[in-house]
């Protein structure tokens, strides 16, 4: 699996999450930014998953 491939996967996951149940999560994605026209990542979208990964040992503490 390339980066793109991989990255572009935990950016439809999270456009899933965040998005209207009716909005498929490609256009959610396409609309914030994080997907070009092509369907791959842009930099807002890595720089996105960059601000989930570093928050994954905060969010730990508080649980």
């Amino acid at each position: 699996m390339t980066d793109d491939t991989s990255d572009r996967a935990r950016i439809l996951q999270m456009a899933t999450h965040m998005g209207s149940p009716d909005t498929p999560p490609e256009k959610t994605a396409r609309n914030r930014g994080w997907l070009d026209e092509d369907g791959l990542p842009t930099d807002e979208g890595r720089e996105m998953l960059k601000a989930m990964g570093d928050q994954q040992g905060t969010r730990t503490v508080f649980r």
